[in-house]
């Protein structure tokens, strides 16, 4: 199913440029099949043209835990964040603030 659905995307995403819920919808499917490099690509392609896509951050920042780089996925909740509240987003500013919170525990903790 995952890989009809990959090919479904690619092509809205190929069809119209713009139409970041498809990219963005491309990359979370990339992550369920363990792509993390087509997901973190997607990912940086839609923050590039369109940072004030919210729910971005939170699914960067993960990605960046996955693949062990804490400092880019702090950096990652800290730019949602910023984002989030000037768009006045509360629900993911929520989850950035409680995954960010979570990750500055954990770091603490191994110190």
């Amino acid at each position: 199913m995952s890989n009809h659905r990959i090919a479904q995307l690619k092509s809205f995403v190929e069809a119209d440029e713009r139409d970041m819920f498809s990219r963005f919808a491309l990359a979370l499917e990339y992550l369920k099949t363990g792509d993390t490099e087509n997901a973190l690509t997607l990912f940086l392609e839609i923050r590039e043209k369109e940072p004030g896509y919210a729910g971005l951050y939170y699914h960067l920042g993960k990605l960046y835990l996955h693949t062990g780089d804490t400092e880019k996925a702090l950096a990652a909740f800290g730019e949602g964040i910023r984002v989030c509240e000037q768009l006045r987003e509360l629900h993911a500013l929520k989850e950035l603030r409680e995954a960010r919170a979570a990750l500055l525990l954990e770091l603490g903790d191994e110190e």
